[in-house]
């Protein structure tokens, strides 16, 4: 493994490789640009090629190649190596002769798919296939967008895929495997799984064509022309039941079966075009089907997926994790759509998803898609216009709230409770439970009793492997420990002037325990200071390292060593007020609570900490004034301190 990661870093630069898939500029010896993880106006993201690092000031995100490919593709170690190692051309090692053997057969059905796709593709030439297209044309969609998503037509005829794929050398056996293919039960042999339906291939996260879905396009005109009078008037557009060949109904929608390589509870359509604007956005939007995802995607606003009619998973939800934290719900306006919302929110819910909920009102609008064909720009207003959803589910009950019958006041908790019960703010819950007992007109202890009775009907929603919710499922990653970018700051400086950390007393209990080693270690030895010799003696913290590296090559470059003092007890006076304004927080909780325990003794004690802690934070700001007005002085008029002082006025916010 190690000796793959070895090969690819020989072969590849971080700059080529971050450079396919952002802007990036020349600045000194590094490279810098806007972060593609969060939205900034002035470029905090710094490609370092000597180190062969990557990191933003900003966000706090960084690494190598291989923790780029990583974020930016949403994936784990394993299939950024694999993508990595194909641009590097290195041939991965196969360990087993079973791995060996799944591999090939994977690969031969992920050929299957893309020479059905490019066929499907194809048959848009054929007479049938025109009057397709046309409709889709016709229900707005643009020629470029069905060339981006590679939709096709499938033809009716029994085995025209089936045919084609023996002829490129593909056993029946394989193009049944794929999905592609059904075997008969009347006869020997196989005929095709779509006829005459509209392709929507399905792809995986890295955009390999994994299945299909298909939407009838029958030609039930066309059959019964034969049995009746000979018209010529073929119907030219999908119909929500057809009639195949043999006089079966057949259904609107047909999805590729389990597969080798899909599994719908694992794939979400379009989310391999999307991924990088769900990034940007920091926030997906999901809708049900195809041509929803489609339509809102050639609107412009381009951070959604569809779930193709399959229902919601706890899978889809860990994908949409990797990504962002904030969904946004818009179902078909049926009431088979408005129960998938509500499953869908109970489960994202569970996943501790920020919610918003889309409400299209036009009753001639029974989906997105339908919304974007006749109003266009006016979806993404609608997007933006999404309620959180407590509100949305607030909002509907109030307006069907009579306060003068008794059943509707428990209606309205029936449908609003849940949704406040599933908050994992106390505060927000606090607000909409004093939200229910003003539209009630109820004390709020009446609201807060019925909410702990009400049944959680989530649970009945939740489609997670052996019913019910999982613990494990809850809790089966550990969190990771937010980056401390105050604390990088810091240590940033003592890596451009060391002798700052011997000539200044550092409070050592205000540094995270990585920080504070390594300055004891830079301030303990009296020889040249060398970031190589350092980087050997903290191998654990290495990347930590090469990141104060970075920044103290970017941002402290134009320093002199007075200026780069200033900067350092500036920071450590930043370290001091917030400890002392997170004590200060916890000193009011414990003071509330040793009131109203009549503690009288402990409460003495506390408002005497409480008080002299505020009293040093009004030092200190005093104190930080003081120095800003003797910097400004000494720079001779402002301009010179914005230079000192600017590149840390963000991570302030950022850091507190």
């Amino acid at each position: 493994m190690q000796d793959n990661v070895s090969k690819i870093k020989d072969r590849l630069d971080v700059v080529e490789v971050i450079g396919s898939y952002m802007k990036l500029q020349k600045a000194g010896i590094n490279y810098k640009g806007r972060c593609p993880f969060h939205n900034e106006k002035t470029p905090s993201f710094f490609v370092s090629p000597e180190r062969q690092i990557w990191h933003c000031f900003g966000c706090a995100k960084g690494g190598d190649m291989f923790e780029f490919v990583k974020e930016i593709e949403g994936v784990e170690f394993p299939e950024a190596m694999k993508v990595l190692a194909a641009r590097a051309g290195v041939q991965l090692e196969t360990f087993t002769r079973e791995a060996s053997l799944q591999r090939d057969a994977k690969t031969r059905l992920y050929e299957v798919c893309e020479l059905a796709t490019k066929f499907f593709k194809k048959q848009f030439e054929s007479t049938t296939g025109k009057k397709t297209l046309q409709y889709l044309r016709d229900r707005g969609m643009a020629d470029e967008t069905i060339k981006e998503f590679r939709l096709g037509f499938a033809p009716k005829d029994w085995e025209s895929l089936a045919g084609y794929l023996r002829t490129c050398g593909y056993a029946d056996q394989e193009i049944v495997d794929a999905g592609m293919a059904i075997r008969s039960e009347k006869k020997q042999g196989i005929y095709d799984r779509f006829r005459s339906r509209i392709m929507f291939p399905i792809t995986d996260i890295s955009g390999q064509v994994v299945g299909f879905s298909g939407r009838v396009f029958a030609l039930a005109a066309e059959v019964s022309a034969k049995e009746a009078s000979g018209s010529q008037n073929l119907q030219t557009q999908p119909v929500d039941k057809g009639v195949d060949q043999t006089d079966h109904v057949v259904a609107k929608y047909v999805n590729t079966p389990q597969t080798l390589i899909y599994d719908k509870s694992r794939v979400l359509y379009g989310l391999s075009q999307a991924k990088l604007d769900i990034k940007k956005a920091d926030q997906c939007i999901l809708v049900e089907g195809n041509m929803d995802a489609l339509m809102s995607y050639q609107a412009g606003v381009r951070n959604v997926v569809a779930s193709s009619g399959t229902a919601l998973t706890p899978h889809h939800l860990r994908l949409l994790q990797r990504y962002t934290k904030n969904l946004g719900f818009c179902f078909d306006t049926d009431q088979a759509g408005a129960m998938a919302t509500k499953r869908g929110i109970g489960l994202a819910l569970a996943q501790q998803f920020n919610i918003k909920v889309l409400a299209i009102e036009d009753k001639e609008c029974k989906d997105p898609a339908d919304f974007v064909q006749k109003y266009g720009p006016r979806w993404s207003e609608l997007v933006a216009a999404a309620k959180p959803v407590v509100d949305y589910y607030f909002d509907k009950a109030r307006l069907a709230y009579n306060p003068t019958k008794a059943e509707s006041g428990k209606a309205v908790l029936a449908s609003v409770a849940p949704f406040v019960k599933r908050l994992a703010s106390n505060v927000e819950r606090s607000h909409w439970i004093s939200q229910l007992a003003a539209l009630l007109r109820v004390p709020e202890q009446a609201v807060i009793a019925d909410l702990q009775n009400i049944k959680d009907d989530f649970v009945v929603y939740d489609n997670s492997e052996g019913g019910g919710r999982s613990e494990q499922s809850q809790s089966e990653a550990p969190s990771k420990l937010a980056p401390d970018l105050l604390n990088e700051a810091i240590l940033s400086v003592v890596l451009k002037n060391p002798a700052v950390a011997r000539e200044s007393g550092i409070p050592h209990d205000l540094l995270d325990a990585r920080t504070s080693a390594v300055i004891r270690h830079i301030s303990d030895r009296n020889e040249p200071f060398e970031f190589s010799a350092l980087i050997s003696s903290f191998p654990e913290t290495a990347m930590h390292l090469e990141f104060a590296n970075l920044r103290a090559q970017e941002l402290w470059n134009e320093l002199d060593e007075e200026e780069l003092a200033f900067e350092f007890r500036r920071l450590l006076n930043m370290a001091r007020k917030r400890a002392l304004t997170t004590r200060l927080v916890a000193l009011q909780f414990d003071l509330k609570e040793a009131e109203a325990n009549q503690q009288r003794e402990r409460v003495a004690t506390l408002a005497a900490e409480f008080n002299d802690i505020a009293r040093q934070l009004t030092i200190i700001n005093r104190h930080g004034e003081e120095k800003n007005e003797e910097a400004t002085k000494k720079a001779g008029g402002g301009q010179e301190t914005e230079t000192i002082r600017q590149p840390t006025a963000k991570e302030s916010s950022q850091a507190g």
